[in-house]
């Protein structure tokens, strides 16, 4: 569906935007991440040919989309939705109808479908600008699929909602979709959006793409420790493997030895990675298999999502996510003594350079 390579865009602030290459397939989800200012919205419209590379290749639906003297039967096979949902002061049926207005159709039984969809039927007479924040996001997301786009562009879909919102929203997006056939490009910051949606995953940052592929391998192995830092790696420490025996690494880090399955060797210098989920807190030293396992004393102890997030000292500073259940049921508090324990598969490994 998308085919860019050695993509390249300056701006007159100094920021650039360099992409050497990106494949979006046709019925796929491909999610773009990163912070504010990394360069989503500028590679969304580049993609959405409202923005014109200075260099590069840009192929969609297996035509050159730069060269292209005639770019309208490109932009009409697209539909792209920006974060804030803007609605027409007119009924609900009317803003979903206004793709097929501006290209002069009307067919009310594929708005009637496209309303269906969102779950938003209901509210066909109503007029727009009375919709609740999530109902504007749904009447949006109608409009955008009214056309049948074979490429939907999707710029922070989710912005400013809630959390119950937006996972309702999410999942039926998702539903929506996969029923479409439609390939999606989603920028956003939002992690556990795009790990709801996503099929692939790409995280941008300054401007680069620093790693591609399947979200779970990009959440639990970065490759990188600017990658790490944005996808919630909590624990990164520098450090230099002892040994490896069979994968199994000796880490000197934090002035501990820590295990980890990884196929570094021995003298690597290394960044340990660790999620806070994969840390286990109790009272006693039982880790219940795990390799490491560690006294630790509770430094805080605060709320974090649906979790709490326990920062411990073990000699070096650990992060955790644990239940509500857990923190009153352990008692957890500044100055609590514990066990920390994780196993050496949830570790992992990233070379550095000195």
């Amino acid at each position: 569906m998308i085919k860019l390579s050695g993509l390249r865009l300056a701006f007159d602030s100094g920021f650039r935007l360099e992409v050497e290459s990106l494949r979006i397939r046709e019925g796929e989800v491909f999610a773009i991440i990163g912070p504010n200012g990394a360069g989503k919205t500028t590679l969304l419209n580049a993609m959405a040919l409202l923005n014109k590379p200075a260099a590069g290749t840009l192929e969609i639906m297996g035509r050159d989309a730069l060269a292209a003297a005639n770019k309208l039967p490109l932009r009409r096979a697209m539909a792209a939705v920006l974060s804030q949902p803007y609605l027409l002061n007119d009924t609900v049926f009317n803003n979903v109808a206004l793709p097929l207005r501006l290209r002069g159709l009307r067919d009310a039984a594929a708005v009637d479908a496209a309303l269906e969809l969102l779950r938003i039927a209901h509210l066909k007479e109503r007029n727009a600008k009375t919709l609740s924040q999530g109902e504007s996001h749904r009447a949006v997301l109608a409009r955008a699929f009214v056309t049948r786009p074979k490429l939907l562009l999707l710029d922070e879909p989710f912005a400013a909602l809630d959390e119950r919102v937006k996972d309702s929203i999410a999942r039926d997006l998702r539903k929506v979709i996969k029923t479409s056939g439609a390939a999606v490009v989603l920028v956003t910051q939002d992690q556990a959006g795009a790990l709801t949606l996503a099929d692939k995953l790409a995280v941008l940052v300054n401007g680069r793409i620093l790693q591609q592929g399947e979200p779970q391998e990009i959440f639990s192995r970065p490759a990188s420790k600017e990658v790490a830092d944005f996808v919630g790696v909590e624990t990164i420490l520098p450090g230099r493997v002892a040994a490896n025996s069979e994968n199994l690494c000796s880490v000197e880090a934090g002035g501990r030895t820590l295990m980890a399955v990884s196929s570094c060797g021995a003298g690597d210098s290394v960044f340990f990675c660790l999620r806070p989920e994969d840390v286990s807190v109790s009272l006693n030293a039982d880790a219940g298999g795990r390799r490491n396992n560690f006294k630790a004393e509770v430094v805080s102890v605060a709320p974090w999502g649906l979790e709490y997030k326990v920062e411990l000292d073990c000699g070096f500073t650990l992060q955790a996510a644990v239940t509500k259940q857990l923190v009153d049921g352990l008692g957890l508090k500044a100055g609590a003594q514990v066990y920390a324990s994780f196993k050496a598969t949830a570790a992992h490994l990233i070379k550095r350079e000195l």
